[in-house]
């Protein structure tokens, strides 16, 4: 905002939706780049369920999981960021 007269002093309240932007951006999830990650861990992050997360690793569709123990399986971060990069840039160019 220009302030054309010199003597009036413009005050803006943009404190509200500020910290409003930081919150949301605080509860959103976020997935970063380097770890691994679980199924459940992912899921908010994918389009399709656990079922598909599973069946789509088995047959190639989507990155295949780690075993890090005969119990516990997860999945490769930049593995899945890729992957989910490759959908976005695949889906934009259909209309």
């Amino acid at each position: 905002m220009i302030n054309l007269n010199p003597n009036v002093i413009v005050s803006v309240d943009s404190t509200s939706k500020d910290n409003e932007q930081i919150t949301n951006s605080l509860n959103s999830p976020y997935l970063p780049p380097q770890g691994m990650s679980r199924a459940s861990q992912l899921i908010p992050f994918l389009p399709f369920g656990s079922s598909t997360l599973w069946a789509w690793s088995r047959d190639g569709r989507f990155p295949a999981p780690v075993k890090l123990s005969p119990t516990m399986t997860a999945w490769r971060n930049a593995d899945v960021i890729e992957w989910l990069n490759n959908q976005t840039i695949f889906n934009d160019g259909e209309v």
